[in-house]
């Protein structure tokens, strides 16, 4: 099919040079992919991956253009190769282990969500500080002492961050010490971390601010800006 859309098809591309803007689209077109194999499809146009996920046919060409190459003009894009292509871009081809710390209310509801393993992540351990929370069980996982995670016996790829922002600090630290190298934070705070480890901060108030601007936009005429002359 597409010469970009064999497994192997990213050999050479460097990762650091794709725009974060890029790399945050990727996992959607992935997930449209998976979509279009489970309802039987073979191959996808450009088109309609590009309408399924929510961007235009050319900003998803020149996306996957990152990846070296392009699909084939009249025949588009084999499901099955670029879903494995973007997989192994990702670093999804192989299971990646994730822990969530804090087994609050948003860590509880976040420990139940089914999406982690169809994307390739292995929810292994939950933990907390909280003696009242440690050793009950949330989905199939048991709640275990924030302590414990130095000595974890699995490694752990990646850390959910659900504590109040007075605990992330610690809890931030202990992660880094354990050889965590990518950190979800939901955590109302900014972390300090080594330039080996990635945060992706995900602030719902500040999410919710933006939408409420672009809402306000479509809810008022704005005045026509009139320009001056000196």
């Amino acid at each position: 099919m597409g010469e970009i859309l064999s497994a192997n098809g990213i050999d050479g591309v460097v990762r650091k040079d794709v725009p974060d803007s890029v790399i945050s689209r990727l996992p959607i077109y992935l997930q449209s992919v998976e979509t279009f194999t489970t309802a039987g499809r073979s191959t996808v146009s450009s088109e309609a991956l590009a309408a399924r996920s929510g961007v235009s046919s050319s900003i998803l060409r020149k996306d996957l253009s990152h990846l070296g190459g392009s699909g084939r003009r009249g025949v588009g894009y084999s499901c099955a190769d670029l879903a494995a292509t973007l997989r192994s871009f990702l670093g999804v081809d192989r299971a990646r282990t994730v822990a969530i710390i804090g087994a609050g209310r948003l860590g509880s509801a976040l420990a139940d969500y089914a999406g982690f393993r169809r994307r390739g992540l292995d929810l292994i351990a939950i933990f907390d500080v909280d003696e009242a929370k440690i050793g009950t069980t949330i989905g199939t996982l048991p709640v275990s002492a924030m302590s414990d995670l130095d000595t974890w016996p699995q490694p752990i790829d990646l850390v959910v961050m659900a504590t109040p922002a007075s605990a992330a600090p610690a809890a931030t630290a202990r992660a880094v010490a354990a050889g965590v190298r990518g950190i979800l934070n939901f955590a109302p705070t900014v972390l300090d971390v080594p330039d080996s480890v990635r945060v992706h901060q995900v602030d719902l108030a500040s999410e919710l601010q933006v939408l409420a601007y672009y809402s306000a936009l479509d809810s008022v005429e704005l005045d026509p800006v009139e320009e001056h002359k000196n």
